[in-house]
């Protein structure tokens, strides 16, 4: 090989081992961008990124049109002070990690469930695939929906998460204005008489039963220390003085209120909102098939206590069967506040005490229905119930020491699986009620005179014979002089209200500068305060301008304390200045308001408005608002508003002022809030007369027991004061007897004429009496009710009779079966035995049919008979005298239509003959059908019939042959 060839050689494989090292290393290993981009595209040529230089001028990678990332799972919401906790744990709906390219998850807030988020406008981001917590701000105490999206590096959003609800919780400041001493500033026993100026005891400063026995020293209760009619029946105890002291109530707004202990098979609860004809809060628990529940928060059970148990519960559809049931009660629990204790004392959640009703039937018709209970006490064996008299409670095992509600829904359907039955719950109470009575350990005989007191104040359930003796009580016996020196101390003080639901009393936060827009604004120099709300009132005719400030679930008969500061400038010039509550349905519509106002303010300086208010009947919500009237000039400035809810007997808590720190005679009247001082915040003899302002201990003011014999300065009432016949009628309550049991007694409208009488024996058994007043009339209309004992079933009953005249009445019996009966309702116009008419419908139980009989009867003197008309489960009957026509399986059978055949043997070519005989067809003319039964037709030359008549007719046939014949006939009379 020469020299050239083999050069050429070794050329060729180092050009092989160059290439094979260039294939090798990156095509752009040296390479640069130079002021510019590549652009990244998919197999379909979209764009989908760009490195390099960006239009901004920035330098890097920026994703373009990447696909929607997935669905965040749905966010936990809490509720926080002003604001809420979102926590998201990073996991996704429809995949189970996150995308390479995820930027953030949003977090959107709005004010409904399918509002579609702004992808532009997030209220907070997850800035991390694995999730955490977000405590947001709010900017109203509303109920919000809160819902996730994610959005991707190149912008793109995928599918909102599902809508979670949640509410912010309100703050509650107190500020220091006039009337600064409240329940909440009072440690025990820091009033005593030192502290107290002369008559700074006022009857606005006392709270309503704030003055008990052991807090009025002896003889300090005198003539001029009550006001006229103070002991009204309002003072008395029993059922009708009973107040709330603690109370649970649950509008069905909280799922995690309630636990299922038990359900059908397909049974299902939810809490369902919108539910615009729920009375309470639009919000309520639906149970479809058999549920049963227990509440998550226990209420303390105490001795001596009355409990009460409500319910308000409807159902909105039901079996085919007929209504289901419903048990309303409450759950025991132990000391421990796990074990449960039934009424035996068992760890069971059966056999509990069902004090509202047990067992109740529930038609989809009744709508809403409320039902009640008592409980009270504790026993060796507890109530099963129900217990719906307050002076008869129930009582729970002695070792429940604590009680939550316990509804059983749909209580038939526990073995029904896929039940139909659907039960809604509105509202589910236990209220704990204080209850007092007057007895003769508080009275002595003779010391109650007529002129004591107030009219309509004593009944008889509250009067004890010999309680009040006249040595007791003279005229004019209590006055100042009569009460004691450190008679009063505040760990003896009550509230009326309760906190300030207001969270900017002052109008000096953030959430005041929110909502303050337009001709409303925040400004300096409040009163005692930093800033002001002020509203500009300038307008060329007269204008109202308003705020809301807030919104409030409240009740029917619920009660708020509205007060603020108003400062009115020297040029204001409109019709009133006012704080208010407009009071709302379930349905958002206005009711009504409560207002504190003042017509004529006093202009340039700042003065006080406040009223006490009581939501109206349907009252669900309260919005309160603050407003200048209908103005046409100058400036309004408000500062120092509450709106706190008035809860009788709730306790203050002890320690804010003691006594230390009060000077002698600083608590003076204008110092002391309304209702402030009550029985807990008074120290024992702290009371002295000369502490009580003239007439300021009126009824309201005296708790039960409270005036005992050594109380009242003897020779207070005299026995002359006290005369046979002084307590009359006039004295006696209209609703005195409210809630009583009279036994025995006959109850009538009227002595004569027209008029009812309950009456309990007539015609030997109680019932209502209709008197029509007719000089005709010799016995009254009746409603009664019996119960019929037929051997083998119980018949129940009502009557309903019109009254007696002349021998005859007309009636309405209603009967229906207790269990498998045969139950019946009659219609009768008249109770004659002869021509005489009635309608009947009857139930026939389970072993015969049920029917509907229409019956009349003609009288002797008109010829007699009856005729009738019977449908049946098995067909139709008509009677006429002793025939009848019937309808059943499909047969029709009259008495005006007989059928029959006989059988000829004719002699062949010549007319044979038959006679029937022995009918009985109804009518005055007959007909006759006949024809014969041959297979050889052409044989039978005719077929006829003859002497038709009522009993009987003669049948022809005429046939070529002797063979017998079978001839059917039909007779038709009319």
């Amino acid at each position: 090989m020469s020299s050239e060839i083999i050069r050429l050689a070794a050329r060729v494989a180092a050009l092989e081992r160059q290439l094979a090292r260039t294939t090798r290393t990156a095509r752009m290993a040296y390479s640069s961008i130079e002021d510019g981009a590549i652009e990244v595209y998919d197999r379909d040529g979209t764009l989908r990124g760009s490195l390099g230089m960006q239009d901004d001028g920035t330098v890097g990678f920026v994703a373009h049109n990447g696909p929607p990332p997935p669905t965040p799972t749905a966010p936990t919401v809490e509720s926080a002070l002003s604001g809420l906790i979102i926590t998201w744990p990073g996991t996704w709906t429809d995949a189970e990690t996150a995308p390479l390219d995820l930027a953030d998850v949003q977090v959107h807030i709005s004010t409904t469930a399918d509002v579609e988020p702004d992808t532009t406008r997030p209220v907070a981001t997850f800035n991390t695939s694995a999730g955490g917590s977000i405590t947001i701000a709010t900017e109203t105490y509303d109920a919000v929906w809160v819902r996730l999206i994610a959005v991707n590096t190149s912008g793109t959003a995928g599918q909102p998460s599902a809508a979670v609800q949640g509410q912010a919780r309100k703050a509650v400041p107190d500020d220091l204005v006039n009337a600064i001493i409240d329940e909440t500033k009072l440690a025990r026993g820091a009033v005593t008489d030192a502290a107290l100026a002369l008559g700074a005891v006022n009857s606005t400063a006392l709270a309503d039963g704030a003055v008990l026995a052991e807090k009025l020293a002896a003889n300090s209760v005198t003539m001029g220390k009550l006001a006229n009619g103070a002991v009204t029946l309002s003072a008395l105890g029993g059922a009708l003085a009973d107040t709330t002291s603690q109370r649970l109530v649950d509008a069905m707004g909280e799922a995690t209120a309630w636990q299922t202990t038990d359900r059908g098979t397909g049974a299902v609860w939810t809490h369902l909102s919108g539910v615009t004809d729920a009375p309470t809060g639009q919000t309520v628990g639906e149970a479809r098939g058999f549920v049963r529940l227990r509440g998550t928060t226990l209420v303390p059970y105490e001795p001596g206590v009355l409990y009460r148990i409500s319910a308000r519960i409807r159902a909105t559809a039901q079996l085919a069967s007929g209504p289901d049931s419903v048990y309303v009660g409450v759950l025991g629990v132990g000391a421990d506040k796990t074990t449960l204790v039934n009424r035996t004392g068992a760890n069971l959640p059966t056999s509990h005490y069902y004090a509202a009703t047990s067992a109740r039937s529930m038609p989809t018709t009744d709508g809403w229905v409320t039902v009640v209970g008592y409980l009270k006490d504790r026993a060796a064996s507890g109530s099963a119930g129900p217990n719906n008299d307050p002076r008869a409670p129930g009582s729970v095992h002695e070792a429940v020491r604590y009680i939550t509600p316990y509804l059983w829904l749909n209580y038939s359907s526990m073995g029904v699986s896929g039940s139909t039955a659907v039960m809604q719950v509105d509202a589910v109470a236990i209220e704990a009620l204080k209850t007092g009575v007057v007895d003769a350990t508080n009275l002595v005989s003779g010391s109650v005179t007529a002129a004591a007191l107030a009219a309509d104040s004593v009944i008889a359930g509250k009067v004890a014979a010999d309680a009040i003796t006249g040595r007791e009580i003279a005229a004019n016996s209590v006055t100042a002089s009569e009460i004691a020196a450190a008679s009063i101390s505040t760990d003896k003080l009550i509230v009326a209200g309760g906190t300030n639901v207001l969270s900017d009393p002052s109008f000096e936060g953030g959430y005041t500068t929110a909502i303050a827009k337009n001709e409303w604004s925040v400004v300096s120099s409040g009163n005692g305060s930093a800033k002001a709300l002020r509203v500009d009132a300038t307008a060329t005719t007269a204008t109202t301008r308003s705020l809301a400030l807030t919104s409030l679930p409240i009740l029917s008969g619920e009660q708020l304390y509205l007060a603020i500061d108003a400062n009115a400038s020297a040029d204001w010039a409109g019709g009133a200045l006012k704080f208010y509550a407009r009071w709302l349905d379930g349905t958002g519509a206005t009711v009504g308001f409560g207002v504190a106002q003042v017509d004529v303010p006093t202009r340039g300086s700042w003065q006080r408005l406040a009223a006490t208010v009581t939501a109206p009947a349907n009252t669900t919500a309260a919005i309160v608002w603050v407003e200048s009237y209908q103005a046409t000039a100058g400036t309004v400035l408000w500062d120092n508003a509450v709106v706190r809810p008035v809860i009788a007997g709730v306790q203050i808590a002890d320690g804010a002022i003691s006594t230390p720190k009060l000077l002698a005679g600083a608590v003076t009247a204008d110092k002391l809030l309304a209702q402030a001082v009550t029985a807990e915040k008074i120290a024992a003899l702290a009371v002295t007369t000369d502490k009580l302002s003239a007439l300021a201990v009126t009824a309201d003011k005296l708790a039960a027991n409270a005036v005992t014999a050594t109380k009242i300065a003897a020779g207070s009432i005299e026995a002359t004061h006290i005369k046979a016949g002084a307590i009359t009628a006039e004295k006696i309550d209209a609703d005195a007897i409210n809630g009583k049991v009279v036994t025995g007694a006959i109850v009538r409208t009227a002595a004569s004429g027209r008029r009812l009488v309950l009456n309990p024996d007539s015609d030997s058994q109680p019932a209502l009496e209709v008197f029509s007043g007719s000089s005709s009339e010799t016995s009254p209309g009746r409603v009664r009710a019996s119960v019929i004992d037929m051997g083998t079933w119980v018949q129940p009953e009502v009557v309903l009779e019109s009254p007696l005249v002349a021998s005859s009445r007309a009636d309405v019996t209603l009967r229906s079966p207790e269990l498998n009966g045969k139950g019946l309702v009659r219609l009768e116009p008249s109770d004659q035995t002869d021509g005489h008419a009635h309608v009947t419908v009857q139930n026939g139980g389970p072993n015969d049919d049920a029917n509907i009989t229409l019956y009349g009867a003609r009288g002797s003197n008109a010829g007699g008979g009856y005729h009738s008309m019977v449908l049946k489960g098995s067909g139709i009957t008509w009677h006429s005298g002793t025939r009848q026509m019937t309808y059943t399986d499909g047969i029709l059978r009259a008495p005006n239509i007989v059928t029959g055949v006989v059988t000829i043997t004719p002699t062949a070519n010549t007319p044979t003959s038959v006679t029937v005989s022995g009918l009985n067809v109804s009518g005055t003319v007959f007909r006759a059908f006949v024809t014969a039964s041959s297979t050889v037709p052409g044989t039978v030359v005719e077929c006829t019939a003859s002497s038709v008549t009522a009993s009987g007719l003669t049948v022809w046939i005429n046939r070529t042959s002797t063979t017998a014949t079978s001839v059917w006939y039909l007779i038709i009379g009319s």
